[in-house]
């Protein structure tokens, strides 16, 4: 569970430096090439395909199977391949096609996959498209969990920031949270990085948006909850399994921007992968526009000199009477003239700050990263 931002009054604190995650299974598997579907009689769909074409809605489990009339293979893995054997799986035809774009097109032609009602995905791993067999059944990664419940606490809901129990709340619903996480961390509770990019590199294949948006939430949640980032092998996944423009690449890029990652990435062991330095560097160098976008902004007026501050953009002092803007949820103060330089983010020379909101908390996760229709947006 992301960690709730703090209120307007509170100066924000700086976090320590994350942690990394475990890298034992990351460092093998970060190893393989990103094969195509070279045995397979259907290949999957273009990655350069739009994103109103790549979104589909699942079926509601709830009434699904009154309409479900029969059930298909899917053969994952290669038995020529020396430790990686081919495993069947039975799976609801309609439930996979009103899902997937991909197996709907395999499944509902005239080629040998609709004829035969078998799929074959030799490069595929059995792991990944269990979790992603999960998905497709429950709509979460998650198990189900009850969070104990405190009779003597007093309230309903989230306590407010100044109550007494108020951090004894967060750190039971953290509690709470890491039970549900399951596989998705190791026996230490650090993310499982590297499951997720496979499994991201998977739905990608296959044409899952909703996945793709489940995954990158499911990151950044796990991320501020164990204050980690991926390890140098999963960015070799990262590089390596994941298409140019995906938003896997920019939500990575921002949780080491936006922490404390100096020493950890000086320091580590491990290399790096080179093109996640590269971007990481002109990042540093050249904010995009979440810096500001990640700001929940409100319309701000001081009324005297003691109650005004200086612009976080420009760093001139804003002054009284004169309208503002300023974030509500970490007291950030901009002027008129940097958020008009924010529409023409190619000249844009915002300094990068990695205090504040972040630009994967509430809304700016959607906005940011998720993918959707037109008119769509996460609730």
């Amino acid at each position: 569970m992301a960690l709730a931002s703090p209120p307007s009054s509170a100066r924000v604190t700086e976090m320590p430096s994350p942690a990394v995650s475990d890298s034992s299974l990351s460092s093998q598997q970060g190893q393989e090439q990103n094969h195509q579907y070279q045995n397979a009689h259907v290949r999957p769909p273009a990655r350069s395909r739009s994103r109103a074409r790549r979104t589909t809605e699942r079926l509601p489990l709830r009434t699904a199977f009154r309409g479900f009339s029969s059930c298909v293979e899917v053969l994952v893995g290669d038995d020529s391949e020396k430790g990686r054997g081919q495993t069947k799986y039975l799976v609801h035809k309609e439930l996979l096609t009103g899902a997937s774009p991909f197996f709907a097109a395999a499944l509902n032609s005239t080629f040998a996959e609709g004829m035969e009602q078998v799929v074959r995905l030799p490069e595929e791993k059995p792991d990944s498209f269990e979790w992603f067999l999960q998905w497709l059944y429950t709509g979460s990664l998650t198990v189900p969990h009850t969070a104990p419940v405190d009779v003597h606490w007093g309230f309903v809901g989230h306590p407010p920031f100044d109550h007494p129990l108020h951090n004894n709340y967060m750190r039971v619903q953290s509690e709470a949270m890491a039970r549900s996480d399951g596989d998705l961390r190791n026996h230490q509770g650090s993310p499982k990085y590297f499951l997720l990019v496979d499994l991201y590199s998977l739905s990608d294949r296959l044409l899952t948006t909703p996945l793709n948006n489940l995954i990158l939430s499911t990151i950044a949640r796990l991320s501020e909850a164990t204050n980690s980032v991926p390890t140098p092998s999963d960015t070799w996944l990262l590089y390596d399994n994941i298409r140019e423009n995906s938003a896997m690449r920019t939500l990575i890029l921002d949780l080491f921007a936006y922490k404390k990652t100096d020493k950890l990435l000086e320091t580590h062991k491990d290399e790096w992968h080179p093109r996640f330095l590269r971007e990481l560097v002109v990042k540093l160098k050249r904010p995009g526009p979440e810096a500001i976008e990640r700001h929940n902004l409100v319309a701000w007026r001081p009324r005297s000199w003691s109650s005004t501050r200086a612009c976080e953009g420009c760093k001139d002092m804003l002054k009284p009477n004169i309208s503002a803007d300023k974030c509500c949820s970490c007291d950030k103060a901009f002027c008129s003239a940097c958020l008009r330089r924010h529409g023409d983010t190619s000249g844009w020379t915002l300094p990068h700050d990695t205090s504040g909101c972040k630009p994967w908390f509430g809304k700016a996760m959607c906005l940011r990263y998720h993918d959707h229709a037109d008119g769509e947006a996460c609730q």
